[in-house]
């Protein structure tokens, strides 16, 4: 190496280093490495005032220095020019030409001058290498070489930012590399590539400073070895990561790989040779393509869903990504602009942060709020997710995920002001505000968020099995009177924690399967407690890890005041959801969730008087829709109705690792339920007065039941037979919840909740509790088993006379006597075999039609 270079270190601007020569040849600076690409001969004797690179040897921009006389008459201009104009040519695709007060900005491949649509700077080399050129010198430097690396040509002069970029296949790689490399678990490999696109794209933006960022660490790997660039990184770099970054009251910051580095942070030396590789593979891509500056928004919120179909361990992440284009979808009906100042808005099951995070891009008014004001960042809207995380050994991923996600979604933000003081007030204002790990096994269940928020986007965890477990905790924590409703699954909870949270006439936008849209209990809960304002019906497989079918659920909270609802219920059946929804998930045009976000904004505008041509858009009147005994929403479409959408059912289509995910949910075996029962029982006789009540309803005429509020019902409850005005059988008394039971050949038990108003019918019993110390559920879940044992039927019938002899058996507790808290820890696994039950009906019949296919494997 010459004298020269030894003694003339480069100079960082951004992600470019600049060196300023006069004495080495471009064959001198071939041979030590600044120079890639072979020199022609015509050339390589030629000593260049300066060059810029981007990392090592890739020539951004050759500079030739002048005096003020030699560039002092277009003539001396048009000879200096030319006489550098051939090697810059050979290397890069800009020349600069400067006396320090005066820069020509020049094309070499044309020889003409640089045309730009913002004022050119000057180029002044004794500012960069006395390091006194502003920030902001540096920064507009930078944008014209990332404009002329990118967009000057031998048919173009004119600058133009570079186009956005998709690095996805970049992901992919780096992850597949790391994988086969490794042999770590998928997710874990998925955790490294996203820690060093973090690393990267902090340092394309500037916020990690020149002796901690990208190039620094580069030029290491390439000046000094694998193992001191490893360590570099691991003690310099990630620790100014986290400096910038700090960890939340959580204990969570941006970055959590633990492949290069061990559980303390210690470079994995092992890993070195690898480490350096994906180091050339994203300096390769920004040499061929540009700065992660200019990431599409597009590959912002999609990062994470290009892993999914990778293999089993990422699929069943899947859980916690919901589809790009429905968090879109959701955000624009949700109008953002409208909410006031000092408005909250939550997920409490945020997952990677998609529902937050793409309501503030899509929204001006909270994107504003996160741009200093004063050197500070004061939102007046509070934002905030919960996450328990996936597991109890890797608890944390999710959230740090979420904060990764962050960095991305605010580059713009980033990149305007990126002094480290704004970028740790940024950490902790709104990072570490936004995203909260929750560590305890009952993660949101257990918060008292009661009445906090004014909306709730979300979509809950309902593809994981122990919601009995889940129920017994809430019951030990004393939690359990914050759940009411007797619904089936995580999700039953999951919306009933939403709909506490909200704060009277706030709005919740959540993801349901179709389990929880029939169970009469969660349904009477919502009615009770909010308006019903949509129900948008999602096609299968719209989720990546689940075969299941979802709605958008949308409610508000009534007010004390409030009675009952008025409003009709939007209705909208989607049938694509702009991509394809098998392995592959491949983009396509037909998007019904676009026509669905407007035409709900229109309805939200005006309910009553709006009205749709669209025939995926139904309006359901109130009293319509309050005799629905499901919520599923596109089985009140006809026939014709669906066929002429093109709704016919098909046989879903899965890959041979789809199919085994089903068959091994399929084989979810109960008998894990059954552990911990261990109870003695004392049989209770319902004919014994001291115990229960019980009487058959009355003969109604259908003439009869047209007016009045209170529902008749009849063998099932879910059918309203009409309406009276007062029932001389329960005499208007529905303080308790009662069980009903079918009289005739329809012959099963029913529970209602206390305070549902009713009146039986004369083809159905009443059954009610006088003892406290028997559980209503717990009875419920126990007399259904009555018809096979007691063989009710037709010719049997349930009538008083039959049922007083019907005996339950109730656990005791050790001193014999009746021990509620087993009733209700009986009534959990009860209500879980159920859950389980409806579930696996849905994915044997998924197994019957699927059709198996060994492509993507």
């Amino acid at each position: 190496m010459s004298e020269e270079l030894l003694q003339t270190p480069g100079v960082r601007i951004g992600r470019y280093t600049y060196y300023r020569l006069g004495s080495t040849t471009l064959a001198g600076l071939h041979r030590a490495g600044l120079i890639a690409r072979p020199v022609p001969d015509l050339v390589k004797n030629k000593k260049p005032d300066g060059i810029i690179t981007l990392g090592k040897g890739d020539v951004t921009a050759c500079i030739e220095y002048k005096t003020p006389k030699e560039l002092s008459t277009p003539a001396k201009i048009s000879a200096a020019i030319k006489q550098e104009r051939e090697p810059a040519r050979h290397l890069c695709n800009l020349l600069i030409v400067t006396d320090g007060s005066k820069t020509f900005w020049i094309n070499p491949h044309t020889g003409n001058s640089v045309h730009s649509s913002h004022t050119l700077p000057v180029f002044n080399a004794l500012h960069i290498v006395e390091r006194s050129a502003t920030v902001e010198e540096l920064a507009t430097l930078e944008k014209v070489l990332d404009e002329a690396h990118h967009s000057l040509s031998s048919t173009n002069d004119h600058l133009r930012s570079p186009e956005l970029l998709d690095p996805s296949q970049l992901a992919r790689t780096i992850w597949q590399k790391i994988w086969i490399n490794t042999g770590k678990e998928p997710e874990k490999c998925l955790y490294n590539v996203v820690e060093l696109f973090v690393f990267k794209f902090l340092s394309d933006l500037e916020v990690l400073e020149s002796h901690n960022n990208f190039a620094q660490i580069y030029d290491i790997a390439k000046d000094v070895g694998r193992d001191a660039a490893l360590t570099s990184y691991a003690r310099l770099s990630r620790p100014a990561i986290h400096t910038l970054f700090p960890e939340g009251s959580d204990g969570t910051t941006i970055i959590n790989g633990t492949i290069f580095v061990n559980e303390h942070g210690e470079p994995n030396l092992s890993q070195s040779r690898l480490f350096c590789e994906v180091l050339d593979d994203l300096q390769d891509f920004d040499r061929r393509h540009g700065s992660f500056r200019y990431i599409q928004r597009e590959f912002k919120t999609r990062l994470y869903e290009s892993f999914l179909r990778e293999s089993a361990g990422l699929r069943l992440l899947g859980q916690y990504f919901t589809p790009r284009n429905v968090v879109q979808a959701v955000v624009k009906m949700a109008a953002l602009d409208d909410l006031p100042r000092g408005a909250s808005m939550c997920d409490p099951f945020c997952g990677v942060g998609g529902f937050l995070l793409e309501a503030i891009i899509e929204s001006p008014r909270l994107s504003r709020q996160f741009a200093p004001r004063n050197g500070k960042i004061s939102p007046d809207i509070s934002i905030v997710g919960y996450d328990r995380g996936t597991d109890e050994l890797e608890d944390e991923r999710t959230i740090i995920l979420a904060k990764a996600n962050t960095i991305i979604y605010f580059s713009h933000i980033l990149a305007e002001f990126r002094s480290s003081t704004f970028i740790t007030e940024f950490a902790q204002r709104v990072i570490n505000k936004m995203f909260l790990l929750l560590r305890t096994n009952l993660g949101t269940f257990a918060l008292n968020d009661d009445e906090a928020h004014d909306l709730i986007l979300t979509n809950p965890p309902y593809v994981t099995r122990g919601s009995s477990s889940l129920k017994a905790a809430l019951s030990e924590a004393g939690l359990a009177d914050r759940y009411p409703a007797s619904g089936r699954g995580t999700e039953a909870l999951a919306l009933q924690w939403i709909i506490r949270s909200l704060k009277p006439r706030g709005r919740a936008f959540v993801i349901v399967p179709d389990g929880l849209l029939n169970q009469t209990s969660m349904l009477e809960h919502v009615k009770s407690t909010c308006f019903v304002l949509g129900i948008m019906s999602l096609p299968v497989r719209t989720f990546y890890s689940t075969p299941k079918k979802t709605y958008i659920l949308v409610v508000q909270r009534k007010t004390d005041a409030d009675g009952e609802q008025q409003n009709p219920i939007f209705t909208y059946l989607v049938s694509e959801i702009g991509e394809s929804r098998d392995a592959r998930r491949w983009n396509l045009e037909c998007n019904d969730l676009v026509e669905m976000a407007q035409l709900f904004s229109q309805f939200m505008g005006y309910p009553t008087a709006f009205s749709s041509t669209s025939a995926r858009c139904k309006m359901v009147p109130w009293t319509t829709f309050h005799a629905w005994q499901h919520w599923m929403a596109e089985r009140y479409w006809s026939e014709e109705e669906l066929q002429e959408l093109g709704e016919a059912e098909e046989p879903e289509e899965l890959d041979v690792r789809e199919f085994n995910d089903l068959l091994v949910l399929a084989g979810s075996s109960p008998l894990e339920l059954a552990e911990g029962v261990g109870a003695r029982f004392k049989e209770a006789v319902l004919g014994d007065d001291a115990l229960f009540e019980l009487q058959i309803g009355d003969r109604v005429l259908k003439k009869e039941a047209k007016e009045g509020d209170i529902p008749c019902v009849s063998a099932n409850v879910r059918d309203v037979f009409g309406y009276v005005r007062h029932s001389d059988i329960l005499g208007d008394d529905w303080s308790r919840p009662s069980i009903v039971w079918g009289v005739d050949g329809n012959f099963d038990w029913h529970l209602i909740e206390a305070g549902r108003k009713f009146h039986p019918t004369d083809h159905c019993g009443v059954l009610r509790i006088k003892d406290q110390r028997i559980d209503p559920e717990y009875l419920w879940h126990t007399l259904r088993a009555t018809r096979e044992r007691y063989g009710f039927d037709r010719t049997y019938r349930a009538k008083l006379k039959n049922i007083v002899n019907v005996t339950v058996p109730i656990p005791v507790s050790n001193d014999g006597t009746w021990s509620v808290a087993l009733q209700r820890r009986m009534a959990a696994k009860y209500r879980e075999i159920e859950d389980r039950r409806d579930r696996v009906r849905d994915l044997l019949q998924k197994i019957v039609d699927a059709r198996v296919t060994l492509e993507g494997v």
